[in-house]
């Protein structure tokens, strides 16, 4: 079915390209007298005195690309950011309103446009990048580049405008600030930006990488190649020049590669050194540090229930995040504007638990009955109504009863297969 079938048909027009879009100050919500004084350094002067006011944005924080390379590059730092987004998204989600219709309508828009996997990318940019941004058409939501994304304000700290910088001042998009949902990742101080997970991680990075690269390289060849070689006879010792070309002839041994000598060698292959054991622990802190800081604990892979206590409040925090933003941004743009978007509960796997839910959600009016019943997997319209039995069903096998199956039982038991049993004791002789 299509969008137009249900949602009224109000594609907005396309973002500003070239010229500061319209702003006025939102009076109705106050920004107080402070002044953020970082924006004085944005403004860029007229360019050639032709009237142009100059590219006005604040810089981000931070370098993108190099969070982007971490992230492609490293599949511990990828899945560690993956992780808890996946966990935020995938229970699904529920619109609180009163209208019936608002919610059927909201909902089914979102499932048209796949809002899981939206929020899923959308927050997932926002941990790698800081701050990530979804444009509302009017009837769609896309996600745009963190990347190229800036954020001029006014001086008290309300959003103007979002800037995307396409190169040329002219080509680049200006975005108002209803087009935009911004999600700001762990907001710090007055910056119109969040900051990055990957950041305080980068110097965590460089040295596991090194460690893996370097120093892993340098103890493989040490430990392949450290032999302890005994060389000569007792009544045949070899001197320094022949002790020196058996060294040589060592050391340009790939690794695995077979080792022929004579009679008068003997080769002892060293199996491990502390240095190696040291390097192990070395890079088994690393990833601790790295788990620590991206928030999944390093149990979470083989013992989930112990990282449990961190990960699930730390999913639960993202959750608040992305629901703020959303009722702040998107939901006073959906039909009334008085609908809520929420999640719902994370790794709701126990039975009883989820049943407690379900009673909340139904006298708060969030789920309705059909809806509990169908995520149970029973029928949402209620009680299946009762068939008739058939005709000469074998129900209750008693005596006497009119069925055909007992019928034909009775028409196999041959006279050697009669009951013998007098139970009753009154038997005539």
């Amino acid at each position: 079915m299509a969008l137009s079938d249900y949602w009224p048909f109000n594609r907005r027009s396309f973002a500003t390209k070239g010229t500061n879009p319209p702003f006025s100050k939102d009076d109705p919500r106050s920004y107080g007298a402070g002044v953020i004084k970082r924006l004085q350094l944005q403004n860029q002067p007229a360019l050639f005195g032709k009237g142009n006011t100059g590219t006005l944005k604040e810089p981000q924080i931070g370098d993108n690309r190099t969070y982007m390379n971490v992230y492609l590059a490293d599949p511990i730092v990828r899945t560690l950011i993956d992780l808890p987004c996946m966990y935020a998204a995938k229970d699904g989600f529920d619109i609180v309103t009163d209208s019936d219709e608002d919610r059927d309508n909201i909902t089914a828009l979102f499932e048209e446009i796949n809002i899981e996997q939206l929020l899923y990318t959308w927050l997932r940019n926002g941990r790698i990048f800081g701050t990530s941004y979804l444009e509302w058409t009017g009837d769609n939501l896309v996600v745009r580049s963190s990347q190229n994304m800036f954020i001029q304000r006014d001086p008290s700290g309300q959003v103007m405008y979002y800037y995307q910088d396409l190169g040329a001042d002219e080509e680049s998009i200006r975005f108002e600030e209803n087009e935009l949902i911004c999600y700001r990742n762990n907001p710090f101080d007055d910056y119109a930006y969040g900051l990055s997970d990957i950041h305080p991680i980068l110097y965590l990075v460089d040295l596991k990488d090194y460690a893996e690269r370097d120093i892993g390289a340098a103890l493989n060849k040490y430990a392949t190649s450290r032999f302890d070689i005994s060389a000569g006879l007792p009544d045949m010792p070899y001197g320094p020049d022949k002790i020196n070309e058996i060294v040589d002839a060592f050391n340009s041994l790939e690794p695995g590669e077979d080792i022929i000598h004579g009679n008068d060698i003997v080769v002892k292959e060293l199996q491990g050194t502390q240095r190696a054991f040291e390097y192990g622990k070395y890079t088994d802190d690393l990833l601790k540090k790295i788990h620590v800081a991206l928030k999944v604990p390093i149990t979470m892979f083989d013992k989930p229930e112990q990282a449990r206590a961190i990960f699930e409040p730390y999913v639960r925090h993202l959750q608040s995040a992305v629901e703020a933003a959303l009722n702040a941004q998107l939901m006073p743009q959906l039909l009334g504007g008085d609908a809520l978007f929420k999640f719902r509960q994370v790794n709701v796997d126990d039975a009883f638990v989820k049943a407690k839910t379900d009673m909340i959600y139904l006298s708060e009016g969030v789920l309705s009955p059909g809806e509990v019943r169908s995520e149970r997997g029973l029928n949402p319209e209620g009680a299946v109504e009762m068939q008739d039995t058939a005709e000469n069903a074998n129900i209750s096998g008693g005596k006497d009863e009119d069925k055909k199956e007992e019928s034909v039982r009775t028409e196999k038991r041959g006279a050697g297969n009669k009951p013998a049993a007098n139970p009753s004791g009154d038997k005539k002789k």
